[in-house]
């Protein structure tokens, strides 16, 4: 997996924002950072360990959804996944979690994340009901792909790059 974003010039998304405005202006030094995708989103995500590369992966998909700065954190929903490898379990958490954004009709500020013994997790997500006078959504995602999915360790890093359908 390239990590070099040299050659990747932000272009205006479905919504009009550009991916390098979001990682400047919201989520620099968040532990992920967005890159265009033909039609798509893509997260570059990075964590010292497996469990907090999941836990930037959420963080990653709550910032897309709105800006987690506007979010109260007073309502808490946990939730769990168990998959066979790293790569199925960074998906079924993001597809848990935006099945819960969906369902719940509600917004996170927070996430936690805690690996269980092989591929399994327990997670928790602090926010509140969506209010559309403080909330702006800002991407409508459909799911979350295994597009070129494949969590790689580099130097001392764990990293991925998740390519989400909106």
């Amino acid at each position: 997996m390239s990590l070099d974003n040299t050659n990747r010039n932000p272009v205006p998304m479905a919504n009009g924002l550009e991916p390098g405005r979001l990682n400047h202006d919201r989520i620099a030094g968040m532990g992920f950072e967005v890159f265009e995708h033909t039609a798509d989103v893509g997260v570059r995500v990075s964590g010292g360990s497996l469990a907090e590369l999941l836990r930037n992966a959420a963080l990653a998909l709550l910032s897309l959804i709105t800006d987690r700065g506007s979010v109260r954190a007073v309502d808490e929903i946990s939730f769990e996944a168990e998959a066979e490898n790293g790569e199925e379990l960074l998906i079924k958490m993001l597809s848990e979690i935006l099945y819960i954004h969906q369902v719940c009709k509600m917004v996170f500020a927070e996430a936690e994340i805690e690996l269980a013994d092989g591929y399994k997790l327990r997670g928790r997500l602090r926010g509140e009901k969506i209010d559309a006078g403080r909330h702006e959504l800002l991407l409508d995602i459909k799911a979350a792909t295994y597009h070129n999915l494949k969590i790689e360790r580099v130097n001392d890093k764990f990293m991925a790059e998740i390519v989400f359908d909106i």
